[in-house]
């Protein structure tokens, strides 16, 4: 069966996203990120270099520096290699502010990878915000503040877009390659290969065609992961060092585990109120994947894959992370929301900047903020 690919109509309640208003609002969000941090920094008197070396940052900074080892073998090797490379060929000490500003670019480049697609009308609804409130419910996710940070997020939302976008556009090739790219960024990397694949053999005539485009984008695909093992092995002499790094880490080991995620069932769930705010937001999204399903079944299957696998390790405590690059999902709510009365808007956004905010300082101070 042909998979939908119902294009979207363009909304008229609100304002479009023009080009302006997706890079001057992302540099506002930015602007007020680094004075939150710059603030915290001075008010507690961090060094701002330590200040950007917080949780998964600081593993980075260490696989850069010094390597590959015990853990760190979970971290997938695009990003860390690449800001090494530069590191290196800069002659940068301070990785995590190259880092920073290396995120901070790729992130630009994905703005205005968006900005020049915003007008097609062939796209399918979610790839690109029709409307202002699609780009602002992306830009204001919980944990944004990894977009020009030092986090693998930035890398991963320009490769996975590129990746979509490609196979929406019937260049499957593209799509594929790019694909790929995104298995060595992260493990929601492989949902990238299956949705590309499926858009690229949606938008051809004939079974043939179809067959083909799903084939090109999946060797692709493989192709990558079998880059990604061939590194595992080659550095650490098991092509499963990734899996083996995790084996300290909780994990839902049966099915019913799976289950007894969504009611605190796990013994290492905690009910404190950061998590419970976390499962709330993981419940919203999970409605939000039904809802986009329903309009874009491809779309909606790479957003229920990406929360889904939040599953496997018995919690949702990464749901901020683990969700915010999932960008058609925002892109597609906010677009809905824009719809609805201004009221509801205005109250919407109220509190998507102050879980934002509360966020990035969260991660500036060392509370849990993935």
């Amino acid at each position: 069966m042909r998979p939908s690919l119902e294009v979207a109509a363009p909304l008229e309640e609100e304002a479009p996203a023009s080009r302006a208003f997706l890079l001057w609002s992302t540099a506002v969000v930015f602007a007020a990120h680094l004075t939150l941090w710059l603030w915290v920094s001075w008010s507690r008197g961090l060094a701002f270099t330590d200040l950007l070396n917080r949780w998964d940052s600081n593993h980075y900074s260490t696989i850069i520096r010094d390597g590959y080892s015990g853990m760190l073998w979970a971290f997938f090797p695009l990003y860390p290699m690449t800001v090494r490379a530069l590191a290196s060929v800069l002659g940068v000490e301070r990785v995590q502010v190259l880092g920073m500003v290396f995120s901070s670019a790729a992130f630009l480049c994905f703005a205005v990878l968006v900005a020049q697609a915003r007008e097609r009308e062939d796209l399918p609804e979610g790839l690109v915000p029709r409307t202002r409130l699609g780009w602002l419910f992306f830009l204001l996710a919980p944990a944004s503040y990894v977009f020009h940070s030092h986090h693998t997020e930035s890398l991963f939302l320009l490769l996975s877009a590129l990746a979509l976008f490609s196979g929406a556009s019937r260049r499957p090739g593209w799509g594929g390659l790019f694909a790929g790219l995104c298995v060595l960024t992260r493990n929601q990397g492989a949902f990238v290969v299956v949705a590309t694949a499926l858009l690229a053999a949606s938008r051809e005539e004939g079974g043939t065609r179809r067959l083909r485009a799903l084939l090109v984008v999946g060797a692709l695909g493989a192709l990558g992961a079998l880059s990604f093992l061939a590194f595992e092995y080659l550095a650490s002499g098991s092509p499963l060092a990734f899996l083996h790094a995790q084996s300290g880490w909780h994990r839902a080991d049966s099915v019913a585990a799976v289950f007894k995620t969504f009611v605190f069932g796990n013994p290492w769930q905690s009910t404190r109120s950061p998590y419970l705010l976390r499962y709330a937001v993981f419940w919203l999204l999970l409605i939000g994947t039904f809802l986009l399903a329903r309009r874009q079944p491809v779309l909606g299957l790479y957003s229920g894959l990406s929360l889904g696998v939040m599953l496997l390790q018995g919690e949702v405590a990464n749901v901020f992370r683990f969700g915010t690059v999932v960008f058609p999902l925002f892109f597609f709510l906010g677009d809905r929301c824009a719809r609805r009365p201004v009221w509801l808007q205005g109250l919407v956004l109220v509190a998507l900047l102050a879980l934002n905010l509360a966020t990035a300082r969260g991660y500036a101070v060392g509370r849990w903020a993935y």
